[in-house]
């Protein structure tokens, strides 16, 4: 039975996340229109990724929504939202977001201070990192290598997490993406690698797990996506491994 807060069937747990998830969606949407107030032209952008094709996992996501701004005083915002059911059975429940703000030390260093927020189906499974970022790709004696790739790489160390359970854990950020040829935005490569260490899983689980995504993305006409995606769940304990196809849209405001 699917549980609703607000009725007979709902439990305190549900809706306490509930809250959370929507405090962190409000505090993204109130924070961007403060570009006013500085003076600052508003920018936003992000994509919409549906996934009408899933390989071997039924249950994966196949709706997901992501969000990136920059704020003032150095601030940035990047989430994204992860949902799953929407082609399995007509019905989208949440299965994951993040949510981070980042403070980048100054103008001229590639380096920021990342908070990041975890929002899991299921009571208890909220998580908070602390962690500090490197744009690769903005750091001057690489930054011509990676401009004449077309290369974008963003390394995060979370070394504090906040958690109910394996708090001691910390982890490594890789995010990439990859344009061409020539820089053109019609192909891309993008993806991530998520390392998670010093952490304390059952047998059946590998030591150091990972979660990585890699996308191809190929540009149909204006915004419009074709995308094929390649997935590993170390989280997972069987079909760990799984392929999805589908379609994109880009939005920018």
């Amino acid at each position: 039975m699917r549980r609703h807060c607000g009725n007979s069937t709902s439990s305190i747990p549900d809706c306490i996340q509930l809250f959370r998830y929507l405090t962190l969606i409000i505090f993204a949407l109130v924070a961007i229109p403060s570009f006013a107030a500085e003076k600052v032209p508003p920018r936003l952008w992000g994509d919409i990724s549906l996934y009408p094709y899933l390989d071997r996992v039924d249950d994966a996501t196949d709706v997901t929504v992501t969000i990136s701004a920059p704020l003032p005083g150095r601030f940035s915002y990047f989430s994204y939202q992860n949902f799953r059911g929407v082609f399995a059975d007509g019905s989208a429940t949440f299965d994951r977001s993040e949510q981070n703000i980042r403070w980048a030390l100054s103008e001229d260093l590639p380096i920021d201070l990342n908070l990041q927020a975890v929002v899991v189906k299921g009571y208890g499974n909220d998580q908070w990192h602390l962690g500090v970022g490197w744009r690769l790709h903005d750091t001057g004696f690489l930054k011509r290598y990676f401009d004449r790739l077309n290369l974008v790489y963003r390394l995060t160390f979370q070394f504090k997490r906040f958690a109910a359970v394996n708090d001691d854990a910390w982890g490594l950020e890789h995010f990439f993406r990859l344009y061409f040829p020539g820089g053109s935005d019609r192909f891309y490569v993008s993806g991530f690698l998520d390392q998670t260490f010093n952490i304390d899983l059952p047998d059946e689980f590998p030591n150091h797990p990972i979660v990585t995504e890699i996308q191809f993305g190929a540009r149909l006409f204006d915004r419009f996506y074709a995308i094929a995606e390649y997935r590993i769940n170390q989280y997972r304990i069987s079909e760990n491994r799984n392929f999805a196809i589908g379609v994109e849209y880009k939005f920018r405001w």
